[in-house]
């Protein structure tokens, strides 16, 4: 499965792979979702795909494939059929409102999560640590990356502020107005890793 590595493949899904006794369906990771419409990467490159009635009318919703997931599927002609989900890594989701026991799946098998917050009137500390906790709860290495550097005369500040919360995590600042810090931001990209985008907004 080498040519999966760029894609996030690891011994995790190679085991599970190794004792699926179907050994005549392909494999691809969902990489986008519109509607009833998945797009996945596979070997041969981009497809779409559609649910087959197995998974569609005999699955919970949170057990649907989401984005980030493996799959496994039958090729035909111009259609691919997603018939099973491998088992996740860890997934981000959220407490569907007013319902307790219910969750909302948004994305599977993620490697490290951005969690984007300004530093302007936005800044707000506790929102952040919610943010670090739920990602740290479910088992993805969050990253804060604090924009609009260039308003502020000492990030150490917010440093200092951020290491008392003893969420161990890495702290980067930078300015998309005059581009300082996306340098050393865009090397924590790594290949064969799967990274998320969170904005902690005032309407988190």
């Amino acid at each position: 499965m080498r040519s999966f590595n760029k894609f996030g493949w690891n011994n995790f899904f190679q085991n599970y792979l190794n004792n699926f006794p179907d050994k005549n369906l392909k494999i691809g990771r969902v990489g986008s979702i519109a509607g009833f419409k998945y797009l996945l990467l596979t070997q041969k490159g981009e497809i779409e795909a559609e649910l087959s009635g197995k998974l569609l009318y005999a699955a919970l919703n949170e057990d649907l494939p989401k984005v980030g997931d493996w799959v496994f599927y039958m090729d035909y002609v111009t259609m691919g059929y997603i018939v099973d989900v491998f088992p996740r890594m860890n997934e981000v989701y959220r407490k569907v409102a007013g319902k307790r026991n219910e969750r909302q799946v948004l994305a599977a098998n993620v490697d490290y999560a951005l969690i984007v917050q300004g530093l302007d009137r936005e800044f707000n500390l506790m929102r952040l640590d919610r943010y670090l906790v739920q990602m740290v709860n479910c088992n993805i290495k969050p990253v804060v990356v604090l924009n609009k550097a260039d308003l502020i005369d000492n990030p150490d500040q917010y440093r200092d502020e951020i290491d008392k919360l003893n969420r161990k995590c890495p702290v980067y600042f930078c300015s998309t107005y005059n581009g300082s810090g996306l340098e050393s931001l865009i090397k924590i990209f790594e290949s064969g890793k799967t990274s998320a985008f969170y904005t902690a907004s005032s309407n988190f």
